[in-house]
């Protein structure tokens, strides 16, 4: 695995191929931590904290095995259903766990959502929320079809217990799943979609 100057440095060279790679939404994340990484300076704790971040998200990306910056990243050797492919152990090493928690929980933040006067049903509880750090609240998009609540999302928020974990369902919802070979928020509306409720059940039941 690279290094964190090693990676950035290996991105930077193949840029383009990656962006052209990516979907509209990864793109823009990755611009922007990009963007942020050159306006760290020379804030090394910051660098540190975005070098992470940018590992998850080259993670997500899908990037092929052979690909040189594919090839940089951790291999992660075992795959849990309900978090992405990241070397925990390499994060862990570098962070303290409440610094680990605001990296995931920017990342999630980030995902597309609406504020919860936006949407009808937004008091429902199986709804998932998220804190912000301004104390305003969002709720994930994938949750809504023409703003109105899916009645899967909630039966299956409502099984992994939301309530008590939103920011851990959101991860399952938004992160890869080795049980479906998918991040799940993306079979929505398409043909896996009763996928879904299996691979929630899994997770709920445990080994």
């Amino acid at each position: 695995m690279a290094s964190d100057p090693e990676l950035i440095s290996l991105l930077l060279d193949h840029l383009e191929d990656v962006r052209g790679r990516l979907s509209a939404a990864r793109r823009a994340r990755l611009d922007g931590l990009i963007k942020d990484l050159q306006d760290a300076g020379g804030d090394t704790a910051a660098i540190g904290e975005l070098a992470v971040e940018l590992r998850i998200e080259l993670q997500l990306a899908g990037l092929p095995e052979d690909h040189p910056v594919r090839r940089a990243l951790p291999t992660g050797s075992r795959l849990n259903p309900a978090f992405p492919v990241v070397d925990w152990g390499d994060v862990i090493a570098r962070l303290q766990p409440e610094d680990l928690r605001r990296v995931i929980h920017r990342r999630l933040l980030a995902a597309p959502a609406y504020r919860v006067d936006e949407v009808e049903g937004s008091d429902d509880p199986d709804l998932i929320r998220l804190e912000r750090a301004d104390g305003g609240v969002q709720v994930p998009a994938f949750q809504f079809r023409e703003r109105r609540p899916r009645a899967l999302v909630l039966r299956i928020n409502r099984l992994l217990e939301a309530d008590e974990d939103p920011w851990g369902v959101a991860g399952w919802w938004l992160g890869p799943n080795a049980w479906l070979g998918s991040v799940p928020a993306e079979l929505l509306d398409q043909p896996r979609e009763p996928d879904l409720m299996p691979a929630a059940r899994a997770l709920a039941e445990g080994p």
